[in-house]
């Protein structure tokens, strides 16, 4: 039974990171780290600066990663539109981010694959 389970959670994480390949072939693992932390925040926003900080990430790997997932990425080439940038407004310089209703309906749809029951 054991081994069963170990199976399972193995197909259940390799269903995850499929869905993740079918935005792009090619996706980096941080990119994906990137997504699953904003996603974890709960519909708060959280500010970049924070995010890299908390990733240990710098900067511009963190704003490279988000504009993976928006509507129209860093190219000016169409993305999947999961997260949303707007400035801060007691602090123009500083950006936030945070999941779109799209973004939370792709991470419902990840939360799927790991809660699964499966025979």
């Amino acid at each position: 039974m054991e081994a069963y389970i170990y199976k399972a959670r193995g197909k259940a994480m390799f269903d995850v990171v499929s869905q993740f390949r079918k935005i792009g072939n090619e996706i980096q693992a941080q990119t994906i780290q990137t997504f699953l932390f904003i996603a974890m925040c709960e519909n708060r926003e959280i500010a970049m600066s924070s995010l890299a900080q908390r990733l240990g990430m710098s900067q511009a790997s963190v704003s490279r990663n988000i504009s993976y997932f928006m509507k129209t990425n860093r190219l000016h080439k169409a993305g999947p539109g999961f997260l949303e940038t707007r400035e801060d407004p007691t602090e123009r310089r500083r950006k936030l981010v945070k999941l779109t209703n799209k973004g939370h309906m792709f991470y419902e749809e990840l939360a799927g694959f790991l809660l699964r029951k499966r025979p």
